[in-house]
């Protein structure tokens, strides 16, 4: 119902939205695996911070919700250019790129909407940023636990069907200091959108003899049945008859990866 620059929101909670990152595949599902956890800790302090501190919204009723959005300007005039051969590298590989587009905080969920980055062939014959929506995961406090309400996989990640322009006039507002200022924080961040060949060739990964028989994890009893929440992945270990019959495997899949024992 209202729109204003200030925010009341933990600065533990704020640390934990990366606005204005571009996150290749192995970031995202860093995040998605390790930080969505965290991210209900740190969002129930700001309840915890809304209810102690009495903040109230412009018609002094109580701040029940906020809503998040990334900023264009800075996104695309000031993060995305920087990285522009890494982003083109990647999707021209296969790869998908998206950034976190809307963050929601209420009484009763969180939820965490993302966006993806594609290329479109303009006039000049050259390429061009536009994007599409992605993936949208919900945690609702009444059933404790993360799920997908959104997964939409577009196809070519070049010259998708349909997808949005990016802006391409910056609103800066004056803010240009600023935002120079958190371009080099980002900049300060690893950067993991390009990863090198030699990359995979430094990941430890378990023999298989070491896996033991273990229950997978529940799958979702939500709309999209055939989802596996990605957090905490367990292997099915094949038992040794079928091993040595077909060197069966089994594998736990989240929205668009799996993980086999092999």
């Amino acid at each position: 119902m209202y729109w204003s620059e200030q925010h009341f929101i933990t600065q533990g909670l704020l640390n934990l939205i990366p606005f204005g990152e571009i996150l290749s595949d192995i970031r995202f599902y860093s995040y998605v695996n390790y930080f969505l956890d965290e991210l209900i800790s740190k969002a129930n302090q700001t309840l915890l911070y809304w209810r102690l501190s009495g903040v109230t919204q412009y018609d002094r009723s109580p701040l029940n919700q906020l809503s998040l959005f990334y900023n264009k300007t800075f996104l695309w005039q000031y993060s995305a250019p920087l990285y522009w051969e890494e982003i083109h590298s990647q999707i021209q590989s296969g790869h998908r790129v998206r950034f976190l587009s809307q963050f929601l905080l209420s009484q009763t969920k969180i939820e965490v909407e993302f966006n993806e980055i594609r290329l479109q062939t303009n006039f000049n014959d050259n390429f061009q940023f536009v994007y599409t929506d992605s993936n949208t995961y919900q945690y609702k406090f009444t059933n404790l636990r993360w799920q997908p309400i959104r997964t939409i996989l577009l196809f070519p990640l070049i010259n998708p069907p349909t997808f949005s322009l990016p802006i391409t006039v910056p609103n800066t507002l004056g803010r240009e200091t600023e935002y120079q200022a958190y371009l080099n924080q980002v900049q300060g961040l690893p950067n993991n959108i390009h990863i090198q060949d030699h990359y995979w060739d430094s990941v430890d990964s378990t023999p298989a003899n070491t896996l033991r028989p273990t229950r997978v994890n529940t799958p979702s009893t939500g709309s999209d049945t055939n989802y596996w929440t990605p957090t905490n992945f367990q292997f099915a270990s094949p038992t040794p008859e079928s091993r040595s019959i077909n060197s069966a495997c089994l594998c736990a899949c989240g929205t668009d990866i799996c993980y086999c024992d092999t």
